[in-house]
């Protein structure tokens, strides 16, 4: 629903919220692609924010159209990035080796569940049991505070604590089972490497803010409260993204062209030709698709290919580490995920004509696919792990057909509520700043800067250093997904759940070697599995005593 709640609001948004104050009328009316949004008539979008009178029917006939054109290219989306994983799944399972963590759990979970006894082998072990305890009787006293409400609720596994050296150097302190359990699977060397750059940035923005450190074209001068160590730290980070992206696709060269000489030749196993065949075909396809409907939005083809290319860098990079982390907040810079920062900050809004520009701002909102939470990308390869391509045909259906349902279900779900209650009360006007930003990009376009460039540049030059560094050096601990994801959102918010797993694992390996680390796999699934027991056992206290009025217990 939180896609949702951004796709409604902007689809609904420009002609109710429309002012003289904020200009967007005279600025951008006449360039919007009105036929992507819901029908702009009072008779649809008055009650929308304000909720249908008694008796009032939901006048779907102006959302039907709206749902077609999103959900379609939505599709094409997914479409292209199935084809795009299963091009490269063998090469990151077979060559680069990658862990598959969220594939990896359930199985170890349900392994020997098909014995005699009919119980998973992790169930019969103490550690996984001492694991399940340590959190499920946190949760179990947190429940029974429901009730006495005079004892002290214990909220380590729920809150964000900060850890404050001084008034720019704060740390979150967020500890979450489900975290640890998952990134127990993960490698040391990037366990390490997403810890180590987190510190180093909030190092690098405090040393900048200190200094009033400014670049030209990042904004205002740095200072107290500046963002502009902020942009700078994003601009490295987009540099060393977009570096990843293009060092998986030269790391899988040689199986790349294995694929097409595959595709090209027809020799081969039979059933990898044709799998492949119909990759390239979907890939294709799907992308023409999207493009075209970037281009039908008013963008320029150029820009709607480029954007769509950045676009896929981003989750391909995004989808790859996932898989190789486990640690499933791997979430890229809301303005890097979709190509804003090249787009505006490098290129520059100057070159963009308005049609073009309004139709990009549309293009890369939180109405299209999501927000900087990637929809069913991540999911892809550990569902072509799990699951045999022996019937891809199958596999494929069973994917479009749980987005197509999730989509439908969770957009007529968000339109119901809001002409239940109306859409004031839990969307607001949180579509706005779209709107805001694309007047204000108008009325003083970006001029590329060479500092930005710069920076950038210099982001792309570290990733790659220490890219070269590994291949040379097989001891060297650094990884380049630190520095791309140095200063993200659920690195920010979990690398101290990461720096506990970074610790015992560096200790059971140091000290017991694989063995160890085995061994404490149970311990680290049972921590995961209390948690979910501990939620669900709490949700159903609150459906039962406290309908009303339910108590936190998951969250960020």
């Amino acid at each position: 629903l939180g896609w949702m709640n951004y796709w409604t609001s902007i689809t609904a948004a420009p002609s109710y919220f429309a002012t003289t104050e904020n200009q967007w009328e005279e600025t951008f009316f006449e360039y919007l692609p009105w036929h992507v949004f819901a029908d702009t008539s009072t008779r649809v979008i008055d009650p929308f924010w304000f909720g249908l009178p008694e008796g009032g029917a939901i006048p779907w006939d102006g959302w039907i159209a709206a749902i077609g054109q999103w959900l379609g290219v939505s599709l094409g989306m997914v479409v292209f990035g199935l084809c795009l994983i299963v091009l490269f799944q063998k090469q990151w399972v077979e060559n680069e080796k990658l862990t598959f963590p969220l594939a990896q759990m359930p199985l170890d979970l349900t392994r020997g569940i098909d014995a005699a006894r009919r119980v998973p082998d992790i169930f019969r072990t103490s550690a996984f049991w001492v694991g399940f305890a340590v959190v499920f009787l946190a949760i179990l006293y947190n429940i029974g505070t429901y009730f006495a409400t005079g004892l002290p609720p214990l909220e380590l596994f729920w809150e964000s604590y900060d850890l404050r050296f001084s008034e720019d150097i704060v740390f979150s302190i967020r500890v979450l089972p489900l975290v640890l359990a998952l990134t127990y699977l993960c490698p040391v060397d990037i366990l390490g490497s997403l810890i180590v750059f987190h510190w180093l940035a909030v190092l690098k923005r405090a040393l900048m803010t200190r200094m009033g450190f400014a670049l030209d074209g990042f904004g205002a001068g740095a200072g107290a409260g500046s963002a502009e160590p902020l942009k700078i730290i994003f601009m490295e980070s987009y540099g060393a993204l977009i570096f990843i992206g293009v060092w998986s696709v030269w790391l899988a060269r040689r199986h790349l062209r294995q694929v097409w000489q595959q595709v090209h030749s027809g020799r081969g196993d039979c059933g990898e030709v044709r799998r492949y065949r119909v990759a390239v075909a979907g890939l294709v396809l799907s992308g023409a698709w999207v493009v075209g409907w970037g281009v039908g939005l008013g963008m320029s083809l150029p820009l709607a290919v480029a954007s769509f290319t950045l676009m896929v860098m981003s989750y391909f990079v995004t989808a790859k580490l996932v898989a190789a982390t486990g640690f499933a907040y791997l979430l890229p810079n809301k303005t890097q995920v979709k190509g804003n920062s090249f787009i505006i900050d490098l290129i520059g809004s100057v070159h963009l004509s308005p049609r073009s520009l309004v139709a990009y701002k549309v293009f890369t909102s939180n109405a299209f696919f999501g927000t900087f939470r990637i929809p069913a990308w991540p999911a892809l390869p550990h569902c072509l792990r799990l699951f045999s391509l022996s019937q891809p045909g199958r596999l494929t259906t069973a994917i479009l057909a749980a987005f197509l349902v999730g989509f439908l279900v969770a957009a007529l779900a968000t339109i119901v509520l809001a002409y239940d209650g109306g859409g004031h009360l839990f969307l607001g006007g949180k579509a706005n700043w779209v709107f805001d930003d694309t007047v204000h990009l108008m009325n003083n376009p970006v001029q590329p800067a060479l500092s930005k460039w710069g920076v950038w540049l210099f982001g792309f030059a570290e990733a790659a250093i220490i890219a070269v560094l590994r291949g040379y050096f097989h001891w060297f601990p650094l990884h380049p997904i630190g520095l791309a994801f140095q200063n993200t959102f659920g690195v920010r918010l979990y690398w101290f759940s990461l720096f506990i797993v970074w610790v015992v694992k560096l200790t059971l390996l140091r000290y017991g070697g694989v063995k160890a680390f085995r061994k404490g796999k149970p311990f680290f699934y049972g921590l995961a599995i209390g948690y979910v027991v501990g939620v669900i056992l709490s949700n159903m206290v609150d459906l039962i005593w406290f309908p009303a009025k339910g108590h936190h217990v998951h969250g960020w």
